[in-house]
């Protein structure tokens, strides 16, 4: 008992000598020896091994400065176990040590250590059909993550996979009130920045610095335009991306609000879009677009109109016309509230050929139109004149063409012989027809 008291008296006694002095402990034997409950290593001069690794079996073990076997600890670029084994091809969450009351930081941090018991360092890795990327440091990288020049998108910190397809995220999640966007990774996992009308799923979309854009959308040949170095944009400079949350580039008839300074605020606009573009007028006021065989009138501002409208025509001209609440064309017979006069007017457009839903302009039936609208005498007045082409006419409350017979004769003007006729309005006046009905 006293000379094993003595050898471990000893023995402390070095150790004590090594801490204090840095003298090397020296043993007889060398390699692995078992002190007490600890493990330590002796070289082949009998000195104790102290901040190195040393290989046991199949496992690397690190020795401490003490001589004894690290346990659970960073090392470097490895990692030990609780064992003090080498892990290799595994993961390891660990503290963060580095900042950890940084809000921008998380309170620990995930590591790989490859098959040669080094973190992954600045390189992509897969697991498990997923790829992850882990930065100069060593940590998994998660959250938008800008690498070699491209973004990429590295999920939460509880999985960290390189995501691709729509992730929505928010702008920034650390502030109060945080506003979110819709941004696409490509099959690639990179982040589709700047492109405009790209197509995902069959339906087209249009990216600014990586947020899908939503509504009025100012194309690139105009988007830097300022007031001192161009004219303001017009509505043509313009697509239409869909409401939020949607984005996909507008198809056919869309109610929706206009674009500011251009329309007026809040108003609620009827348009119709092709590959997003709204149909407009290419010149002042409004022309005809025909859509799925129906035709309609659009501004210049690209407004669909309803109502009867005056829009611009062939050959220069222009013509009235009559739309629907749902902005198709009407023909025929219509009876129309004047909304300024408060009384409701008789009209007719052409029901057929490249005139259709045009105003009518002459005689037909016996009625007179003039560019659409029946000229009627009021019912005070039972007949009125009314011109057409400079030809002036004499017509009833409805519209009829007072005409005489081919033997009638004029009281008031008998010099003009037969196929005239004098006509009495309510206020005693008398008008002299011919067999057409022109006032002579």
């Amino acid at each position: 008992m006293k000379k094993q008291t003595k050898i471990a008296a000893v023995l402390s006694a070095a150790a004590f000598m090594m801490m204090v002095s840095g003298l090397p402990v020296y043993a007889a034997s060398h390699g692995w020896v078992t002190e007490g409950d600890a493990k330590v290593y002796y070289d082949e001069d009998g000195y104790l091994t102290t901040d190195a690794w040393r290989k046991r079996g199949e496992d690397w073990f690190y020795l401490g400065e003490d001589g004894q076997i690290v346990k659970s600890k960073k090392i470097d670029e490895y990692y030990v176990d609780d064992e003090g084994k080498m892990v290799t091809n595994a993961w390891v969450e660990l503290k963060n040590e580095e900042d950890p009351d940084s809000p921008e930081t998380p309170d620990t941090f995930w590591y790989y250590f490859e098959k040669d018991g080094k973190s992954a360092v600045s390189k992509w890795v897969k697991f498990d059909s997923k790829w992850y990327y882990f930065d100069e440091s060593g940590h998994m990288a998660t959250g938008k993550t800008e690498i070699d020049g491209a973004t990429y998108y590295l999920g939460t910190e509880k999985d960290g996979f390189m995501r691709t397809g729509w992730i929505r995220l928010e702008e920034n999640s650390h502030a109060p009130g945080a506003s979110e966007s819709w941004y696409y990774f490509n099959s690639d996992g990179k982040m589709v920045t700047t492109q405009y009308d790209k197509k995902i799923d069959g339906s087209y979309y249009t990216f600014i610095d990586g947020k899908m854009q939503t509504g009025w959308v100012l194309m690139p040949s105009k988007s830097d335009v300022t007031d001192s170095n161009a004219a303001s944009p017009k509505i043509t400079d313009y697509q239409y991306y869909g409401a939020a949350g949607d984005g996909k580039r507008a198809e056919g008839f869309r109610s929706i609000e206009g674009i500011s300074g251009i329309h007026a605020a809040d108003e609620v606009y009827t348009f119709y879009f092709k590959a997003g573009k709204p149909y407009v007028s290419d010149k002042k006021g409004n022309s005809l677009f025909t859509i799925n065989a129906k035709k309609y009138a659009f501004s210049d501002l690209g407004i669909m109109q309803t109502g009867r409208q005056i829009a611009n025509v062939a050959n220069d001209e222009i013509a009235n016309f009559y739309f629907g609440e749902d902005g198709i064309v009407k023909t025929g017979k219509q009876a129309i509230y004047n909304e300024e006069t408060g009384e409701t007017e008789n009209w007719f457009f052409h029901t057929d050929g490249d005139k259709k839903g045009q105003g009518y302009h002459g005689l037909r039936d016996g009625i007179l139109y003039v560019y659409g609208k029946r000229q009627d005498a009021t019912a005070d007045q039972r007949y009125a004149p009314a011109d057409l082409n400079g030809v002036t006419y004499l017509v009833g409350t409805t519209g009829n063409v007072q005409k005489a017979s081919a033997s009638s004769t004029s009281s008031a003007k008998p010099e003009l012989g037969r196929g005239y006729k004098d006509i009495k309005d309510s206020n005693g006046k008398i008008w002299t027809v011919d067999t057409a009905g022109i006032v002579q």
